[in-house]
C-alpha cells in the first residue's frame, strides 16, 4: 500500500487470520498462494477429500485479490473473434470467447449457491467511445460476439449517453447489463474461510524457496523445513518470482494504480454514475471506475500513476488523468491510493498448464476476478479427474516470455509509447472538431 490511507477496501474488513495448525510432513496438495485462485482450489480440492495445504508469503489476499476494482464481467479475449479467427480459426475462436460467458455463469452460481457475502451486484458496464470510430468498431465487436456467443449489449447514443454517464469525454458507448462489481477483500475472505470449512490449511507468512521432485512425490522448500506433496499447484500470477521461476518466467507483471475519493456523497456519485454502473472506455491507456458498494465514492484505476512515487505526486498525477474524464476532481479529493500488479501473457490469453509435473494456474491479464474461480473448478476437476474438466485453453502452450528478466521495463515504455498514441488521436479530433 502507499500510505496510512492506502487501499480503500481494508476500510473495516480486516485481514483473513487463519486456524493455528502445526504443519504435517506430508500432503496430497500444497497450493501456493493465498489468493483467489489458491484459496478456490484448495476448496474444491479438500471438499473431495484430499489433504491441502495453502501457503502464503504474506497474508490471505495479499495481493491483486484484495487490490483490484472489484468488477466482474465475461472477460473476453483481447484479440477479439478477428483476431482469434485469423490463428485458431473459427471454432475455436468461440469456444474461447463463450469460456468467458461460462467463467461469468459459474460465478454468478458461485455467490448465490454458496451464499457469498462480498457486496455482489449486477449493475452492468458502460464503456465509453472516445471517438465514432472507436464507436463504430465496438458495435461491430459486440454484434459479432452476440452472433458468435450470445453476447447481450446494447449500444449508447449521444442522445441517451447522459442517463449511463456523467463524464462528457464520450461520443457514445456499448453498455453490458450482464456485468458488476463486488468488494474484492470481501470476496478472498469469504473464500479463505471456506477453504478452512472444507478441511484446508492455510499458513500464512511462509514463502516458498523452491520446488523438486523426489520420485513420485514434490518436495517443497519452506523456512519450517521440507514438505512434500503428491500434487503442487502455483497460482501466484503476478506476484510470482523467481522462487517459482516456472509461473515467473511465463507472465510479465504490469504495476496498476488503484484509488478512491473521499466521501462525496449519493447524489455525487450518482452525477457521475446516473445508474451506478461500472465504466470503462476505448484506447490503448484506459481507465476504469465504478462507485463504491454503498455510492458515496468513486473509484478509478488503471496506469494513471507512478507507482513508486510519493502519495502526494500520485494524487496530483491521478487528477491528472481523471480530469480528461471528471475535470473537477482535484488532487485532494483523493484520499486513498493504492497499487497492485496484473499479469500479462505473451499470448494475451489465461491458462492452466501442467509444467513439469507442476500446475500453473493463471496469466488473466487484468481479468483475474471471475477467469480465477472459474479456472480453479477445472483445475479442481482436472486434479480429481472430475467429468466438465475442459477448456478452450487447455491445448495452448503457456509460452515463456522472451528476454524475460527486462520485460517489465519494455511493458513499461510500450505504456508510454501507447499514451502518447493515443493523446495525438485525441489531438487530432480536438483539431477537427475546430475546423
Amino acid at each position: 500500500m502507499t500510505d496510512s490511507t492506502g487501499n480503500f477496501w481494508h476500510r473495516g474488513v480486516p485481514d483473513y487470520v487463519p486456524a493455528s495448525k502445526p504443519l504435517r510432513d506430508a500432503y496430497d496438495a500444497i497450493v501456493v498462494g493465498a489468493g483467489y485462485t489458491g484459496l478456490a482450489v484448495a476448496a474444491g480440492l479438500a471438499r473431495n477429500g484430499l489433504s491441502v495445504l495453502v501457503l502464503e508469503e504474506r497474508t490471505v489476499g495479499y495481493g491483486a485479490s484484495s487490490r483490484n476494482g472489484g468488477m466482474v464481467g465475461p472477460s473476453f479475449h483481447a484479440l477479439g473473434m478477428v483476431g482469434l479467427t485469423r490463428i485458431y480459426g473459427e471454432d475455436k475462436a468461440q469456444r474461447i470467447m463463450r469460456a468467458g460467458i461460462d467463467a461469468l455463469d459459474y460465478c454468478q452460481d458461485l455467490f448465490a449457491r454458496e451464499e457469498i457475502a462480498c457486496d455482489f451486484a449486477m449493475t452492468g458496464r458502460f464503456r465509453g467511445a472516445r471517438s465514432e470510430a472507436h464507436l463504430r468498431s465496438m458495435s461491430e465487436e459486440c454484434e459479432r460476439l452476440r452472433a458468435s456467443v450470445g453476447l447481450r449489449y446494447e449500444v449508447v447514443g449521444p442522445a441517451d449517453l447522459r442517463s449511463h454517464s456523467g463524464s462528457r469525454a464520450y461520443v457514445g458507448g456499448v453498455l453490458y447489463p450482464r456485468d458488476g462489481g463486488l468488494h474484492p477483500k470481501r470476496l478472498v475472505n469469504a473464500l479463505a474461510a471456506r477453504a478452512e470449512a472444507w478441511g484446508a490449511q492455510i499458513r500464512t507468512g511462509t514463502p516458498v524457496g523452491g520446488i523438486g521432485r523426489d520420485g513420485s512425490c514434490f518436495r517443497v522448500a519452506t523456512p519450517s523445513g521440507i514438505l512434500k506433496a503428491g500434487t503442487v499447484v502455483i497460482a501466484t500470477n503476478g506476484y510470482s518470482d523467481r522462487r517459482v521461476s516456472m509461473m515467473n518466467d511465463r507472465v510479465v507483471p504490469i504495476p496498476i494504480t488503484v484509488c478512491a475519493t473521499r466521501p462525496l456523497g449519493e447524489d455525487k456519485v450518482r452525477e457521475m454514475s446516473p445508474r451506478f454502473h461500472m465504466h470503462g472506455e476505448s484506447g490503448r491507456i484506459f481507465i476504469w471506475s465504478r462507485p463504491t458498494p454503498d455510492h458515496t465514492r468513486f473509484l478509478f484505476g488503471g496506469r494513471i500513476s507512478h507507482v513508486s512515487a510519493p502519495a502526494h505526486v500520485q494524487r496530483t498525477q491521478i487528477a491528472r488523468a481523471v480530469g480528461r474524464l471528471f475535470p473537477d476532481l482535484k488532487p485532494t479529493d483523493f484520499e486513498h491510493v493504492w497499487s497492485g500488479k496484473i499479469a500479462h501473457t505473451t499470448d494475451h490469453a489465461p491458462h492452466l498448464q501442467r509444467v513439469d509435473g507442476v500446475w500453473l494456474i493463471g496469466g488473466y491479464c487484468g481479468s483475474g476476478v471471475t477467469r480465477s474461480l472459474y479456472f480453479a473448478d477445472k483445475l479442481v476437476r482436472k486434479i480429481t479427474h472430475q467429468p466438465a474438466s475442459e477448456t478452450p485453453f487447455d491445448d495452448l502452450e503457456f509460452p515463456r516470455v522472451s528476454f524475460r528478466p527486462v520485460a517489465p521495463f519494455g511493458a513499461r515504455m510500450l505504456t508510454g509509447y501507447y499514451a502518447w498514441l493515443d493523446r495525438r488521436e485525441r489531438k487530432r479530433q480536438r483539431d477537427r472538431g475546430r475546423t
